[in-house]
Formats: C-alpha cells, sequence, structure tokens
C-alpha cells in the first residue's frame, strides 16, 4: 500500500490536517479456530483488534512510516504469518474495466490464473516450450513463412553491421517463463450463456462498459472462490460497483453477494455505492449510512438503530423511491402525490422569502441545489420512517440517522354528525329518534385534529433530527386555498375543467373575478370549499391538478427569473406569486438546514 501526502484529511479551509491515518478493524463472533489463529490480538472475551497507523511525516527518503499490530497495545507482538491469514481483494471505482482484462503483468486474469495454478505451473511451461521450439527450429516445415521471414531481418543485420558487429534474431510468440504465459493470456466474450463456438466470441474493446465492468467483477470473484478453502478470513471491498449497470443488473449482482456471504463464513462483503437501488435491495441491518457532518466522517449502521416494530415494515417498503433518503442531505415526508408534486415548488417561494430577510445566512435557491428529497409515503404511516431520525413509542437507541427530516401531514379534524332534514326543513325520524350523518368540516380557524399522526407530533419534535409539522384547519389542498390562494388554484382548476358551459366553470369565473376580496370569512371559505371539493372530483384529481399547479407556478417564477432585475428584487416578486402557509415553511426550511422557521 503505497501512501501519499494526498491521502492525509485536510478540512476545506486548511485550517485543520490531519496527522495520522488510523484504521481500527475489529473481530467479533470469532470460531474456535479462528480465536486460535487470532490468540494474540484478542482480549477476554475474544475480540480480535488489528490496528494500521501512518504518520503524516515522511522520513528523508519521503515515505511514511506505517505501523501495523494486533491487539490492543503497539506494544503487542504482531506476528507476519498471522497477518497472512487475512486476504483483502479491492475493487475500485471502474471506469475503465476494459484495461483492468487486457493481458499484461497487471491483468486480474493473470493474477486469477496464477492462483488457480498454484505450484502446478510445469505441464503449461513445458507445452509452451515445445511449441516454440517447433517454430523456431520449424523442423517439420510447417513454419515456412516464419523462417523467411526470420532469414531475410538476419540477411540485413548482417548487410548492415557486418559478421563481426552484427546480431542474429529468432521468433517465437512469448516468454516460455510461467508469468509470461498467463501475463499473454486475453479475454474474450461472447453476448450469451454456453457458447462453444470459437468463431463467435469478440474482443471484450467491443463489448458495453457495464458488462465488461461485471467480467471483472467475476474475474475477482472466481479468484474469491479459490481463496475460500485455503485463507481464514477474506475481505471483499467493492467500490460503487453500479457504474454502467441498469436496475434489474445491480439487484442480481447484490443478491449475488449477499449469497456469498451466506454461504461462506471467512468471506466478509464491504460495498460502497450512490445506487438508491442497491441500498433499497439489502436488509437494513447489512446497510451503513456515511455523511460529513460538523467538519469529520460520521458513519451510522442501521443495524444500531432501533427501530422497534417497524423494522420489519421499512425493510419491505424502503423501495427504490424512498430509499433515496438515505442519499439526502434533508427529507420532506409527504403524503400524498399532491405534496410531492408541489412542494418542491413551494419551496423555491419560501427559500426566496428566508433568503430575501436573512441577507448574511443565505440558503440554496431549491430543493434540489440544497440537496433535499420529497418522499412520498403514501399515508400517514409516519411512526415507521420517523423512527429512522427521533425515538418515540416503542424506541429508545441513542443513535440515529444524521440527517434533518421534517414530514407534512394534515389536521383532518373529525367529521361532525347533524341531523337529517328533509326537503321542508322537517326532521327525519328514524327508530323515534332524528336520523344523523356525518359530514365534512371545513373550519375557517384553528381546530383539533383527527389524524392519528397528530399524536406524535409531540415527542418527534423534541428530537435532533426530525420535526413534524401539520396543517393547522384540514388538509393541504384547503389551506393553500384558505392562506390567500383561492385566485390562483381556482383559475388553474377552471383551466382543467372539461366543459365550458356548465355551472363549475360559471362558478370558476365568479370567483376568480372576486379577487380574493372577501368581506366576511364565511363567504372565503364558502368560495375555497367549492374549489377544493371539485380539485377531487374525478373529471379532474388531486394528481392532474398538482401537476397543472406546479406547472403554472414554476413558469411564473421562470418568468421572474428572466427579467433584467436585482436579486433582491428577485426574491421579492417570487415570494409574492403564492401564499405558503407556515406549517410548510417551517418543513422546508427545516429540511434545509435544521432550523426552526420565523416570520
Amino acid at each position: 500500500m503505497n501512501i501519499c501526502e494526498d491521502d492525509f484529511y485536510v478540512a476545506l479551509d486548511k485550517s485543520y490536517i490531519a496527522a495520522k491515518i488510523s484504521i481500527d478493524l475489529i473481530f467479533e463472533e470469532l470460531n474456535q479456530d479462528e480465536q486460535i489463529t487470532f490468540l494474540t490480538w484478542c482480549d477476554e472475551k475474544f475480540k480480535a483488534q488489528l490496528h494500521l497507523e501512518v504518520n503524516s511525516s515522511p522520513n528523508r527518503k519521503g515515505y511514511y512510516k506505517k505501523e501495523i499490530w494486533g491487539g490492543a497495545s503497539k506494544a503487542s507482538i504482531f506476528e507476519e504469518e498471522t497477518y497472512e491469514y487475512i486476504d483483502c481483494i479491492y475493487l475500485p471505482p471502474l471506469r475503465n474495466a476494459e484495461e483492468k482484462l487486457i493481458n499484461g503483468r497487471k491483468s486480474r486474469l493473470a493474477q486469477l490464473l496464477k492462483k488457480q495454478y498454484g505450484d502446478n505451473k510445469d505441464t503449461l511451461v513445458e507445452k509452451v516450450s515445445n511449441f516454440n521450439e517447433q517454430i523456431t527450429t520449424n523442423t517439420n516445415g510447417d513454419y515456412n513463412e516464419m523462417e523467411s521471414a526470420r532469414n531475410s531481418i538476419n540477411k540485413k543485420l548482417e548487410e548492415a553491421l557486418g559478421s563481426r558487429l552484427g546480431q542474429s534474431i529468432n521468433l517465437q510468440f512469448a516468454e516460455t517463463s510461467f508469468n509470461r504465459i498467463v501475463e499473454s493470456i486475453k479475454m474474450v466474450f461472447f453476448p450469451g450463456i454456453k457458447q462453444t463456438n470459437q468463431e463467435f466470441f469478440r474482443d471484450i474493446s467491443v463489448n458495453s462498459l457495464g458488462y465488461n465492468n461485471l467480467l471483472y467483477i467475476a474475474t475477482v470473484l472466481a479468484e474469491l472462490e479459490l481463496l475460500k478453502s485455503t485463507n481464514l478470513m477474506t475481505v471483499l471491498l467493492i467500490e460503487e460497483p453500479e457504474a454502467h449497470l441498469h436496475p434489474q443488473l445491480q439487484i442480481k449482482f447484490i443478491k449475488y453477494l449477499e449469497n456469498i456471504t451466506s454461504e461462506l463464513d471467512n468471506i466478509q462483503v464491504i460495498v460502497t455505492t450512490h445506487s438508491p437501488v442497491l441500498a433499497a435491495s439489502v436488509d437494513l441491518d447489512n446497510l451503513s449510512h456515511i455523511t460529513y457532518l460538523d467538519e469529520k466522517i460520521v458513519a451510522s449502521s442501521l443495524k444500531n438503530i432501533d427501530l422497534g416494530k417497524s423494522k420489519n415494515y421499512l425493510n419491505r417498503w424502503l423501495d427504490i423511491t424512498k430509499s433515496t433518503l438515505l442519499f439526502s442531505k434533508g427529507i420532506i415526508l409527504v403524503e400524498g402525490i399532491s405534496e410531492a408534486m408541489l412542494i418542491p415548488t413551494l419551496a423555491k417561494i419560501v427559500l426566496a422569502e428566508y433568503n430575501s430577510k436573512n441577507t448574511e445566512d443565505q440558503l440554496p435557491s431549491s430543493l434540489e441545489e440544497a440537496g433535499v428529497s420529497v418522499i412520498n409515503i403514501y399515508g400517514i404511516n409516519f411512526t415507521h420512517f420517523m423512527k429512522l431520525f427521533a425515538n418515540f413509542e416503542d424506541t429508545t437507541g441513542v443513535q440515529k440517522l444524521p440527517i434533518f427530516c421534517a414530514g407534512i401531514t394534515d389536521n383532518d379534524p373529525a367529521k361532525q354528525k347533524v341531523e337529517i332534514r328533509d326537503d321542508y326543513g322537517e326532521l327525519v325520524m328514524k327508530d323515534g329518534n332524528p336520523a344523523t350523518e356525518l359530514k365534512e368540516v371545513y373550519p375557517t380557524e384553528q381546530v383539533l385534529g383527527a389524524n392519528s399522526a397528530l399524536k406524535l407530533k409531540e415527542e418527534i419534535n423534541k428530537s435532533d433530527w426530525a420535526r413534524l409539522y401539520s396543517s393547522p384547519l384540514k388538509t393541504f389542498e384547503y389551506d393553500l386555498l384558505m392562506e390567500g390562494n383561492i385566485v390562483i388554484m381556482t383559475e388553474v382548476l377552471k383551466g382543467l375543467w372539461p366543459s365550458e358551459t356548465g355551472s363549475v366553470f360559471k362558478t370558476c369565473k365568479e370567483i376568480v373575478e372576486r379577487d380574493n376580496i372577501y368581506s366576511d370569512i364565511s363567504l372565503k371559505a364558502q368560495d375555497a370549499i367549492f374549489t377544493f371539493t371539485h380539485i377531487d372530483d374525478e373529471k379532474v384529481g388531486k394528481g392532474m391538478y398538482a401537476q397543472s399547479l406546479t406547472s403554472y407556478l414554476e413558469g411564473e417564477i421562470c418568468g421572474v427569473n428572466k427579467l433584467n432585475l436585482e436579486t433582491n428584487e428577485k426574491l421579492h416578486k417570487i415570494q409574492k406569486l403564492f401564499k405558503v402557509p407556515t406549517y410548510i415553511k417551517q418543513a422546508i426550511i427545516w429540511a434545509c438546514k435544521g432550523d426552526e422557521w420565523c416570520e
């Protein structure tokens, strides 16, 4: 392992430079053979330790001093033979697997063949030597063309240099040492399984990058197979295997690695990845989250996060979409498709307002720039997802994912029981009592909600990393309307309504003409209720409506950004395009920086 100056950590502002590199390994649950082999490294509980330390001060020759020791103390006896029982195979990010597969001294194929032959090299060397001898001597006259070429070259050498100063040459395919033989062998491929016709195989230079990566990895895994019976412990390190692999291949590959580790006791596989596909394809207990926090790298093993009864749920439901939370700088969990579509656009308006008021503490202008993901959990199952970030109910663990997570949920007030009256205003009776029905409630001020997720707020909001915010009135769309957006939202509804002649289209026009001016809150609620109920009508639907409203707002924001205005003027114009409720502002700011929103 060659260490260079660039391997030592340096802070972004260069205020801190690491004095050393330290790698500490702990081996647990050793079997009896392993306990005996690593006895000098073990403590009283038979946990073995292996340490590497490299000082950042090079010696006079420019080399960095490396210290390796087993056990807790540097003074422990370190036997090189014990160290040899551990084999570590590293697969770097494959940007050009072809380079690693072609024949040559550094060929991975050559390394595999050397291990494959072991001590049984003589037969191959003898056969290649005999073949070379047949070429050079041409005893049977099978290689006259090569002999003619050899004689022609030798003749010209003699003519040019004379008989005293000249040299002579011979022709052969390769050196006959074992290493040179295996280093000369190249790999070819066929785009299918079990092809035996040699004429159909092609050079790997015409293969795709993704499949060449897999060929390289397969070569390493074949090498690993040889080591399983000879090595006491093997560690396979794979960095970003997803390069150029489509999702199905990624899933197939990671499942294969899982099978290897389950079948072979002496192998541990460690994979680094940026692929949500890979993250979603393995059990939570096999995932570790790595992030940069407070000027240091923080690793969080999901196995050590207390998820209580939610672990099985998350293992089933942490699909490719939701697993993006593991790669985010911040997270906003939402209930449905409307919020998932609109929140990123509303965030541009909220961040414009924030940045116009906080000139010395600027945030990115969008969730994309902030690295924040909006994740639709399709309902109010915040209980399960929030346990990754906060303790409540049956969880008490110390370790949580160090990502700012905000949940947005509806208030959902309980339906009101009302008496049923007929067309003449008379009570309808049933079994001697007035008949009743449950009707939707459309509050004009904050009321107590019936959403079961609201019970989680107090505990979640005590945590360091998570917050749950709820609408004060009813639901996402209704609260947007009552915030003062009736004209815009009704105009979008009018544009989506399939008929321009009916009463709905006519009422939409009347609401737009009122221009958000109401003398009575009940009249405002009446218009909001009309628009809200027709957004959810089967002729429109919340998904289509959210998409249209998003397109409208994005167009308006884009229009402002194209104006030849100063930055502050643009920010003020963007924040006035749409009125965003406070609870949504709170969620966006928390996910972006972990701070509470201040008006």
